[in-house]
Formats: C-alpha cells, sequence, structure tokens
C-alpha cells in the first residue's frame, strides 16, 4: 500500500497528515494539536495502523456497492424466492434506516447492533429480519467476494421477554364461529389451514372417499397487481388432513348446493371471501384473526394428547415450530396437568 507522511505547523502546534492510496483513488487521514513534532510522529503509526485494518472490499468492481444495491442484486439471483420472502428481505434491509445506504464494505458490528436497538417491531419480526440480514451478509462474503467477515454474526437482538401468547378461541367463541354457518370459517376450524391454503382449495382436494383434503399450494400476490395460486414455501406444507365426519357432510352440501365455477375453485372470489372470513369473526371478537383459527386447532389437538410431532404434519409445520409456536398451557392443559401430577406423587406414598 503506497502512503505519504507530510508534517507541518498550524495554529502553534503540530499536525500529521497520512495520504494513502484506496484503489485508484488518494485519500487522507490527519490529526493535529500535538505540542512537538515527536509527539506528531508517535501518532503517524497509530493512523498507518488503522488504514491497514480498515474495512476493506475482497473485490475491488463491487467496492462501492452499497446495502440496498446488493439486496437487489442478491434477490436477483434467486429466483425462485416467494414474492412474500422477498418483501422481508427488503424490508429487513429497510429498517436498519441510513446503514442501508452505506458500502457494504464500510458496514461493521457497531453500524448494525445500534441500528437494530433501535427496532420497534415485534420480536417475531426482529428474528425474521435478522435471518434475512444475516444471509445477505454471508452471500456478501460468498460468492460475492465483497467482504472477508459477517459483521452481522455477533448482532443480538431485544427479544420481548414477555411473550404474548397466541389468541385461542373460547369454548363460547367456537360456538359463535360454528353457528355463522359459514364453510371457509368451518373448514379453517377443523383443518388449521392457513389463509392462503384455504383460498387456494379446489374440489379436486376433496378425497371423498378417504375423508382427506389434500394441500399442495396457496394463493397469493404473484407480482404485478396479480393474484394466483403458487406453490407452498416449504415441503413441510405439503401434506393430507384427514377431516371429520362432521365438515365431509357440510362440505358436499356446499358443493352440492353452490354454482360451479370454472377454476373449480371451493371459493370462486378468494379476496371476498378472505374479507368476509374478517367481519365475520370481527363480531364474534374484535382481536381475532383468521390465524386464530389455527391456533385453537392446534391447541385443542396438543390438548388432548396427540403427539407433537402428528401436530406439525398436520399443521404442515416442523416440530420446532410446533414446541416453540404452539405448545402453552391452556386451562385444560393445567387440569389434566394437575391430575396427573397428583396420579404421579400420590402413587410414593
Amino acid at each position: 500500500m503506497k502512503t505519504n507522511t507530510t508534517y507541518r505547523q498550524k495554529d502553534g502546534s503540530w499536525q500529521v497528515i497520512v495520504s494513502y492510496k484506496d484503489g485508484s483513488r488518494w485519500r487522507q487521514k490527519s490529526r493535529q494539536g500535538f505540542a512537538t513534532k515527536r509527539e506528531a510522529r508517535e501518532a503517524e503509526a497509530d493512523i498507518l495502523r488503522q488504514i491497514k485494518e480498515r474495512p476493506r472490499p475482497v473485490d475491488e468492481a463491487l467496492k462501492d456497492i452499497t446495502l440496498v444495491q446488493f439486496c437487489e442484486i442478491y434477490l436477483k439471483g434467486k429466483p425462485a424466492l416467494a414474492r412474500s420472502t422477498r418483501f422481508h428481505y427488503a424490508d429487513a434491509v429497510k429498517s436498519l434506516q441510513d446503514v442501508g445506504e452505506m458500502p457494504v464494505h464500510t458496514i461493521t458490528y457497531l453500524h448494525l447492533q445500534n441500528a437494530i436497538s433501535g427496532w420497534n417491531i415485534a420480536s417475531g419480526t426482529q428474528v425474521l429480519y435478522r435471518t434475512k440480514l444475516n444471509a445477505l451478509f454471508k452471500a456478501a462474503i460468498k460468492p460475492y467476494r465483497i467482504i472477508k467477515d459477517n459483521p452481522m454474526e455477533d448482532v443480538a437482538i431485544v427479544r420481548d421477554r414477555q411473550k404474548k401468547a397466541k389468541r385461542v378461541l373460547t369454548g363460547d367463541e367456537i360456538r359463535q364461529v360454528l353457528a355463522a354457518n359459514d364453510m371457509a370459517l368451518h373448514i379453517l376450524y377443523y383443518t388449521g389451514l392457513r389463509k392462503g391454503e384455504l383460498l387456494a382449495l379446489t374440489w379436486s382436494d376433496v378425497d371423498w372417499r378417504n375423508s382427506t383434503l389434500t394441500v399442495s399450494k396457496q394463493y397469493t400476490n404473484t407480482g404485478n397487481g396479480e393474484w394466483g395460486n403458487v406453490p407452498l414455501k416449504s415441503k413441510n406444507g405439503y401434506r393430507e388432513i384427514p377431516l371429520p365426519a362432521v365438515l365431509v357432510r357440510e362440505l358436499k352440501r356446499w358443493h352440492d348446493s353452490a354454482p360451479m365455477d370454472m377454476s373449480r375453485r371451493l371459493f370462486p372470489t378468494p379476496c371476498y371471501t378472505y374479507k368476509s372470513i374478517q367481519q365475520k369473526l370481527k363480531k364474534v371478537s374484535g382481536d381475532l384473526t383468521p390465524h386464530c383459527l389455527r391456533h385453537t386447532y392446534a391447541t385443542q389437538l396438543l390438548a388432548r394428547g396427540m403427539d407433537v410431532q402428528t401436530v406439525a404434519a398436520l399443521l404442515g409445520d416442523d416440530v420446532k415450530t410446533v414446541i416453540i409456536t404452539y405448545i402453552h398451557y391452556s386451562d385444560e392443559m393445567r387440569k389434566a396437568a394437575a391430575r396427573n401430577i397428583e396420579k404421579i406423587f400420590a402413587e410414593n406414598f
């Protein structure tokens, strides 16, 4: 590395100026206020060390690329990523505010930690954003060769220790939902489907003989204002769900009475259907969402003794997600635990 050092007196004190070549450009670092030239010389060594240890891009062709720009390049190289996942990457970078406009090779652990410490978003979203940012910086190391080390690796997020329990419907709320006589609500309650999986259903997904429902697609925004069916995000999502007899009877009545659509969808107007679901749930309770029915489905299965692995398969999740997301004490589970504990320890006496 080419360097050149100059000493000069200014305003009654000494100043040291170190010029160095950064790629094709000459840059400078200086310090002043030294009483003697000797002190200025001693400062030179520290400046040279800082210059040597400064963050530098491995690939000089990408040395000025910002994190925002790199995110765009990274996503272009991942054509198979779902639209929602692309939004998550872009939103994660946007959440860093000014850091996103910095050249990638100049971003340090401190920049990232300070930005993330200022997040005012849900814990789950923080985890999601950190995962996406970590993936970006890993890609910046390899294969893009912009940086040598991952500044995101040791960045910590501030978790909400008072984790909010998932909203599960009470017995009275379940009765009100079922009394609404809405096919979409009944399917969500009896199967635990996600909203996109529900709206993508076609009649060919219903196996009348075996009383099962095949989940193989989801209805979502496909880009440019268009909506339609797309593949599921993970292999766990592809599954068959057994249907209780009560739901099979309701589906048969729905099949025989509802006008048939060319697409053979259960719900020919998915967007309208989803708005209708939300409106009817709000009438039961203002804080209910369609996903609450999924939480209720999972909790009821676990509370009645179904093993976690089976519940995960029915939900299209992995076991870890089910344990973290759905296993929490309901009143029914508390009572069952109390009975079991009493029985276990009573046997000792």
